[in-house]
């Protein structure tokens, strides 16, 4: 029995993978189909190449925690250069700057004996500060698809070229730690770096062939991440989602992180295992969160088993092969001759076992429970009663849905206001400076003069019965009221909605829209993670043949050109309307600074460079101090305020916030404790905090973003597509600025 447990353990990964695979093609809607099948190959790509190295510094007994860093350094190098030296050049550059930083992760640990932890957690705060550098907070694409289209078109048995070669390296990888000399000598150093020494292997040796191994697979990772969509993020959410996967896959897959075991084969196996659950998961329409609750539980119970054995390994010890048997069964020695339990002794008894089992059944029945209370509530339960004029999504279609309200008693949709005035572009917007307007034209105005591809034509026969994915770009309280108004209005047009939450990934975001497309829905709308590299899921969701709109974060000009309409709010505009209302109320005089969105999303400029130029040109007297991103942290923005009250003292009279959440709430406890009374704010939002913050005085404005009516105008946009109706490339949310004179009208928050 204990020779198949064993047997059964050491294969876990691939069995699990393949009993997931046959339960999900039973199962799940729209799994079972081989361009489903070979979504989930391209979207483990990424974390499988990371995770060949990464198998063999755990098996070195190391730790490498700067692997999601050099991903999106890598990644970024990669798109930055190809302009200027090609695919190659940008290859080889990427996989260099690999080299170097394993090269100083393994030199500090040899050579100066610090802990690999303590070095790789520093090597990766720096390397991910290199990034943002190099990319000035943003992202980085390219306009030429060929090498991209080329990675993911079917080929040899119809596996893509970048699955092949991920494939190739795994076999590489195996092959050289199983059966050449050189590879095991990476076991036995991991194992037992003394007995390796007495061996004649050079540990020191191995151990930087270790670091530089993981740095160089986690930089070709990157490297043909970018590649494959032309462009890359610099959000810190793509390099923590690859390292907490590789982690989990790898410690999955059999891997000892006390060393001396593991297998990339079997890393490659857990890796698919988590990619097919993400995707099968998704196919069940279940949010994120599921996802990651279910890839915790399925850790737990691996490391709960790991613990178990090692305990039992531990107790047992040096035992006598004959009284193996009699051990575990269940037999307790009572004398005192060879093999016998005394006071003290370490070895395992009925009471040890028992106390184990108790302890590992009682936990994973727990993470269980709490798994199904949360699914039930997620997604079993009845839903929450919307507010009582939102319960109008009943109506007859002779009703109009412009009756509808949502949470704050305000309409999810309005009426269609006067048309915008786009000013004429500047020959050369760029040669402008960044106070000026004109500069910004691009961004402001993307997608109003853009020259479409060539359009799904509409089916002219209204909403009822049509299928929407949303692809959402993450968790946040607006998010889930945005959800809240997109639900509403589909359910009065009778269409049906499947949402896929990106969890602020671009990795995760590109394999969800791959899946979207397998599913061919009658429309997709995409809320991109990221304004710049949305541009290959818009272009593959349009060469798909489905119709795609565009919401929330305000996609670049070259991305526009893939899709419908864009929708959402006119950040700009809303901006520069707070801008004069710091201003007015500042007497157009004094110091303010701006603490920005986070990186890679359109409101990163808007919010920043609105505020910026409107005041150049309406109070020029009033000086910007300075400007810097917290990533919406409450405590990052405590530090970051904090920091600019102490440098600038009486000369900081106003701040500008891109978030009235998190932010404003760590602003205004930095304000507090530096004991000033004094500071004029406007932000963005109308959450609870800050219409809250607006009642007591503690802020001037925020700006009216219905975040119901945002995910609420979306598919209103769809609806009117369906129906024959012509969009116009830009649909705007009404713009408002709620002060102290109006907060009540607005109460309660939407979040």
């Amino acid at each position: 029995m204990f020779r198949i447990i064993r047997l059964l353990n050491e294969h876990r990964a691939f069995l699990m993978w393949l009993t997931l695979a046959a339960f999900l093609s039973f199962h799940a809607p729209n799994f079972f189909s081989m361009a489903n099948f070979a979504t989930i190959l391209k979207g483990a790509c990424l974390n499988a190449v990371v995770a060949t190295g990464f198998t063999v510094i755990l098996i070195l007994g190391q730790l490498d925690l700067s692997i999601g860093a050099v991903v999106l350094l890598s990644g970024m190098l990669t798109i930055g250069l190809q302009p200027h030296i090609g695919w190659a050049g940008a290859f080889a550059a990427a996989l260099l700057v690999g080299a170097v930083i394993g090269f100083v992760n393994g030199l500090l640990v040899v050579k100066g004996k610090v802990d690999s932890f303590i070095v790789t957690l520093g090597t990766m705060t720096i390397v991910t500060g290199l990034t943002h550098l190099y990319s000035d907070g943003g992202s980085k694409s390219i306009d030429d698809f060929r090498l991209a289209d080329w990675l993911v078109t079917s080929i040899t048995l119809g596996i893509p070229p970048i699955v092949l070669g991920t494939l190739l390296l795994v076999g590489a990888f195996s092959l050289m730690l199983n059966r050449t000399r050189y590879g095991r000598g990476f076991f036995m150093v991991g194992g037992n770096a003394e007995a390796a020494w007495l061996a004649g292997l050079n540990r020191d040796r191995y151990w930087m062939a270790g670091f530089l191994l993981s740095s160089l697979t986690a930089a070709l990772g990157g490297a043909l991440f970018a590649a494959s969509l032309s462009s890359m993020t610099s959000s810190a959410a793509l390099g923590a989602r690859t390292l907490m996967t590789v982690l989990a896959a790898v410690i999955i897959g059999g891997t000892s992180m006390k060393g001396g075991k593991g297998s990339v084969l079997k890393s490659y196996f857990a890796v698919l295992l988590l990619t097919t659950l993400f995707n099968g998961i998704g196919c069940y329409g279940l949010g994120f969160e599921v996802q990651i609750f279910v890839n915790g539980l399925l850790l737990a119970a691996v490391v709960l088993y790991e613990a178990y054995a090692i305990h039992r390994h531990n107790r047992l010890k040096g035992r006598r092969p004959e009284l193996m048997n009699e051990v575990e069964n269940g037999f307790v020695f009572t004398g005192t001759h060879l093999g016998e339990a005394t006071p003290g002794d370490s070895r395992m008894n009925d009471k040890d076992r028992f106390a184990i089992v108790c302890v590992t059944v009682t936990a994973i029945t727990a993470i269980a429970c709490v798994m199904i209370t949360a699914i039930y509530f997620k997604h079993g339960a009845p839903p929450l009663p919307l507010p009582a004029a939102a319960l109008q999504s009943t109506v007859s279609a002779s009703q109009t849905v412009f009756a509808l309200k949502g949470t704050d008693n305000q309409p999810y949709l309005f009426p269609p206001g006067p048309a915008t005035k786009v000013p004429e572009r500047p020959l050369d917007p760029k040669a402008l400076p960044e106070t000026d307007k004109g500069h910004w034209w691009d961004i402001e105005y993307a997608g109003w003069k853009t020259k479409k591809v060539t359009m799904p034509a509409s089916p002219k026969n209204g909403p009822q019965g049509k299928q929407v994915i949303l692809l959402k770009a993450g968790d946040h309280p607006y998010w889930t009221a945005y959800v809240h108004g997109f639900s509403a209005i589909a359910d009065s047009y009778g269409i049906k909605v499947k949402v896929f939450n990106g969890n602020w990934n671009m990795d995760l975001q590109a394999q969800q829209a791959d899946q979207a497309v397998n599913e061919r829905p009658d429309m997709i709308i995409l809320a991109p993670v990221d304004a710049t590299a949305c541009t290959p899921l818009l272009r593959k969701i349009n060469l798909s043949g489905i119709p795609c709109i565009a919401s929330n974060t305000i996609p670049c000009e070259e991305a526009m050109q893939y899709c419908l309409a864009w929708t959402g709010p006119d950040d700009w505009g809303q901006f520069r309307m707070l801008a004069r209302a710091i201003a007015d109320a500042m007497g157009k005089t004094g110091g303010y600074a701006i603490v920005r969105h986070m990186p890679g999303s359109s409101p990163f400029y808007s919010r920043t460079f609105a505020p910026i130029t409107e005041l150049a040109e309406y109070a020029p007297d009033m000086k910007m101090l300075a400007s810097d991103t917290s990533n919406l942290e409450a405590e990052g923005t405590m530090q970051l305020v904090g920091a600019w009250l102490s440098t600038y003292g009486d000369q900081l009279k106003g701040l500008v916030i891109s978030d009235d959440g998190f932010c404003l709430t760590g602003a205004l406890e930095a304000i507090k404790k530096a004991g000033r009374t004094d500071i004029t704010i406007v932000a963005a939002g109308n959450s609870k905090t800050g219409m809250d913050s607006i009642k007591s005085g503690d802020t001037l404005a925020v700006s009216y973003q219905s975040a119901e009516g945002d995910g609420a105008l979306a598919i209103h946009s769809a609806a009117r597509w369906f129906s024959g109706e012509t969009l116009d490339p830009v649909v705007y949310l009404p713009k408002h600025v709620i002060t102290k004179a109006d907060v009540e009208q607005y109460l309660p928050a939407q979040w």
